[in-house]
C-alpha cells in the first residue's frame, strides 16, 4: 500500500512539470521499467543513462521512482539529435542492455533567464559567475536552510518566493539533508510526506518526501531563482559519520539524479570539516558523478589564518566562507577574508555564505546589511548572500504560532529591500578592486547603457 501511494503521488505531482517537446536546458525525463524484482531497489542497483551527441558524452545518474521503475532527467545543452541508452552495475539484468534511443532537441523559446541563457558556470576570469552563453550572472542569495520542511507550508513557500523574486534575489540556499541546530533524524526534518529516509543509514528512501521536495525546487526554477542545494550539515550533526560514507554518497547520488537537470548549484555541506567525518571523500564523489560539472563549493566551518576545513580543495570551483553573526567585528573579518581568498591560488570566485543575518540574536540591522552588501561587492566578491532571522530556520514546532508570525514579519525585514534596491538595473557587472576603492561596469536594464562607477571606502 505504501508503495502504491508513492507511485500515485509521483504521477500526481509530475503533471505539467516538464516540456512536452525536448528543448535546450529544459528537463527531459525518461523511464526504464525492468522485469527483475530487487529486495531494496534504492540500494541494490545503480542505474545510469548515457547520452551522446557527436563526441560529447554525459553519464547521468538515474533514480528509483517506485516499483520496478527508474527515471532519468537530462537537460540537453544543445539543439540537435542525441542518442541515449541505459546502463546498470547489475550486468545480468537484460533490461539495462544499452539499446540506443533517439532524442531530438529544439531551442528553448521561453523567457526564463535560467533556461534562455543556459546553466550557470564559473566565468573565464575565475572571479564571477555566468550563464552557459556567457551572459553574466549576479549572485544575490537568500538563506532558507530549512525551506523543505513542513513548518514552511507550500503556500508560505510560494509567498516567500514571490517576495524574493520581486527584490531581485537570484539564488536560494536550502539544505536537502540533515538540518543544522536540530536533532538528527528528528520529526522537525519532515515535510508533508515524512522524513526523506526511513532508516538512519539512509538505506530506505521515502519517495513521497522527494516528490514534495521536487515541487519546491522546480517552483524556484520556474520563478527564475537558482536553487543552491546543501547536502547536509557538519557541526553538531556530523552527517557522513552518523550515516556512513556509503549512505551519504548514495544520498548525494540521489540529489544529483533528481535535481541535477535543474539549473542548480551544489554546496557539499554546512559548517563541515575533515574532523567531522569523511566530507572530503564525499566531495570527490560529487565532483566525479555530476555530469554537468556545476558550480560546487563547501560551506565550511569557521576558518582561521588561511586554513581550510577540508584539506583537499580540488573538487570545488568556487570559494565560500562563513564569518559569524557578531556585529561590526564580523563585518571587519568578512572583508579581510574576501581579500585573503581573492589573493590565493588557484583563482576562484569568492563568496561569503553566512554573515550577520538580519535581526539574528536581536542585532545586525539594516545599516549593517547595506554596509556588508556594498563592501563585499566593492571588495571583489562574486555576489552577496543574505539571511534573516525567522526565515532561515522556518519556525519551530514548540513555538509554532509565535515563530510562524515572526517568520513573515522578517519576510519584510528592511535590509532585504535596501540591499537589493541597488541591483534593480544591474543585469551585468564586473568588479575589480583597486587601491582605495573599486571600479566596475554595469549595464542598465531599461536602456542598455553602460556606466562606469567608482566608489571609495569613505562612500560606503
Amino acid at each position: 500500500m505504501k508503495l502504491l501511494s508513492a507511485i500515485f503521488l509521483s504521477g500526481f505531482l509530475a503533471i505539467g512539470l516538464y516540456a512536452t517537446e525536448p528543448m535546450t536546458w529544459n528537463v527531459f525525463e525518461a523511464t526504464c521499467i525492468t522485469k527483475k524484482a530487487y529486495m531494496n531497489p534504492y540500494t541494490d542497483v545503480e542505474v545510469n543513462a548515457v547520452f551522446t551527441k557527436g563526441e560529447k558524452r554525459w553519464i547521468v545518474p538515474a533514480f528509483w521512482s517506485g516499483d520496478k521503475t527508474w527515471t532519468v532527467r537530462f537537460a540537453p545543452p544543445e539543439t540537435g539529435a542525441y542518442q541515449y541508452h541505459w546502463e546498470a552495475d547489475d550486468k545480468a539484468n537484460p533490461d539495462f542492455n544499452g539499446k540506443e534511443q533517439t532524442l531530438n532537441v529544439s531551442a528553448y523559446t521561453g523567457d526564463n533567464p535560467l533556461l534562455k541563457h543556459g546553466f550557470l558556470r564559473v566565468s573565464p576570469d575565475h572571479r564571477h559567475f555566468e550563464h552557459f552563453d556567457g551572459t553574466p550572472f549576479f549572485w544575490l542569495a537568500d538563506t532558507w536552510w530549512k525551506g523543505l520542511c513542513k513548518r514552511q507550508t507550500w503556500e508560505g513557500f510560494q509567498e516567500l518566493t514571490v517576495d524574493r523574486k520581486s527584490k531581485n534575489f537570484s539564488v536560494v540556499l536550502m539544505v536537502c539533508g540533515p538540518y543544522p541546530d536540530e536533532e538528527f533524524f528528528g520529526p522537525r526534518w519532515e515535510n508533508e510526506a515524512g522524513k526523506p529516509y526511513n532508516k538512519q543509514d539512509f538505506s530506505v528512501i521515502n519517495l513521497g518526501y522527494w516528490e514534495y521536495a521536487d515541487r519546491r525546487i522546480k517552483h524556484l526554477v520556474d520563478s527564475g531563482i537558482a536553487p543552491a542545494i546543501v547536502g547536509g550539515w557538519g557541526r553538531a550533526v556530523d552527517s557522513p559519520r552518523v550515516v556512513g560514507l556509503n549512505g551519504f554518497k548514495r544520498h548525494w547520488r540521489n540529489l544529483i539524479a533528481r535535481f541535477g537537470a535543474y539549473p542548480t548549484i551544489w554546496i557539499l555541506g554546512g559548517e563541515t570539516g575533515d574532523w567531522e567525518g569523511p566530507w572530503g571523500e564525499v566531495a570527490k564523489y560529487v565532483s566525479e558523478i555530476d555530469p554537468y560539472h556545476r558550480p560546487f563549493c563547501n560551506h565550511p566551518t569557521f576558518e582561521k589564518d588561511g586554513s581550510k576545513s577540508i584539506a583537499d580543495q580540488t573538487p570545488f570551483n568556487f570559494e565560500m566562507f562563513i564569518s559569524g553573526h557578531e556585529g561590526w567585528g564580523t563585518v571587519k573579518y568578512t572583508l579581510a577574508r574576501i581579500n585573503a581568498l581573492r589573493n590565493q591560488e588557484p583563482v576562484k570566485p569568492v563568496l561569503c555564505g553566512e554573515s550577520c543575518y538580519e535581526q539574528h540574536m536581536q542585532g545586525n540591522f539594516q545599516d549593517m546589511q547595506r554596509h556588508l552588501f556594498w563592501s563585499c561587492l566593492l571588495s571583489g566578491a562574486a555576489g552577496y548572500t543574505y539571511g534573516a532571522a525567522g526565515v532561515w530556520h522556518n519556525a519551530h514546532l514548540r513555538f509554532h504560532h509565535l515563530e510562524r508570525r515572526d517568520e513573515f514579519s522578517r519576510l519584510e525585514a528592511v535590509g532585504s529591500r535596501q540591499e537589493t534596491a541597488g541591483t534593480i538595473s544591474l543585469v551585468a557587472f564586473r568588479i575589480a578592486p583597486r587601491m582605495g576603492g573599486a571600479r566596475f561596469l554595469c549595464r542598465g536594464h531599461s536602456r542598455g547603457r553602460a556606466h562606469h562607477l567608482h566608489a571609495k571606502k569613505r562612500d560606503l
